[in-house]
């Protein structure tokens, strides 16, 4: 075999970047919950990763505020409560603004048919109950509208302050009639956004805002498990 062959089949090494991005990932996504014991040999067999590097990843997600690092006991997911989630979400809105904000400025004909589509199915998840379904396709206007914004540095800090959050939104995501209540907020963005008004899109998301944190302060009044409010889940 040539030295051109041994190259081209060695894995490129896994670096601590590539292991706090798919930690931050499967955070985000509900993978990895809140509590959740991260382990290292898990976590290094998982990513293909070395142990030092894993150890350095996790670290660095305890400085963020994602990962919390327990003397004698490990790593695990950060639990969030009310009050520094509440602040997270103000904070979150305040860059999200400038990118719903840019967004509006920058949006092609393209895109708005994308985000027009995006609108559609929002509303049939909506109105078929899939909450599930429903979560992935704001996660996707999310996505849409900070790439279109192209502010990268706002976009990291967006899904950092998400992940933090993960607890908050998904005891959210699966509450019964949710999506039909967030439903007009996010059309309401959308809207704006396609018609390339900035004013509107920041006010439609500060209403968005407004709403969730509402939700966020009823629902941290049940203290009941979460498996036990939404079985099934």
């Amino acid at each position: 075999m040539s030295t051109a062959t041994l190259t081209q089949n060695r894995q490129k090494p896994v670096g601590q970047d590539d292991v706090v991005k798919a930690v931050t990932e499967r955070i985000v996504r509900g993978d990895l919950v809140p509590g959740q014991r991260l382990v290292e040999i898990e976590l290094c067999e998982l990513l293909h990763a070395s142990r030092g590097t894993v150890r350095a990843a996790l670290r660095e997600l305890d400085r963020d505020g994602l990962v919390e690092l327990v003397p004698n006991k490990g790593a695990r997911v950060r639990v969030v409560e009310l009050a520094e989630a509440l602040q997270l979400l103000e904070v979150r809105m305040a860059i999200e603004s400038l990118c719903v904000s840019r967004a509006a400025e920058r949006i092609t004909d393209t895109d708005v048919e994308r985000m027009r589509q995006l609108a559609q199915d929002l509303k049939q998840r909506a109105e078929g109950g899939d909450a599930v379904g429903y979560a992935e396709c704001t996660g996707a206007v999310f996505q849409l509208y900070t790439a279109i914004a192209d502010l990268p540095v706002a976009t990291d800090e967006l899904n950092r302050l998400r992940a933090r959050n993960a607890r908050h939104r998904f005891r959210q995501t699966y509450r019964p009639g949710r999506a039909r209540v967030s439903l007009p907020y996010w059309l309401a963005i959308i809207d704006a956004i396609c018609t390339r008004n900035p004013a509107g899109a920041r006010a439609a998301l500060q209403r968005l805002a407004k709403n969730i944190e509402q939700a966020m302060t009823d629902m941290a009044s049940d203290d009941r498990p979460f498996a036990v409010l939404y079985p099934g889940t």
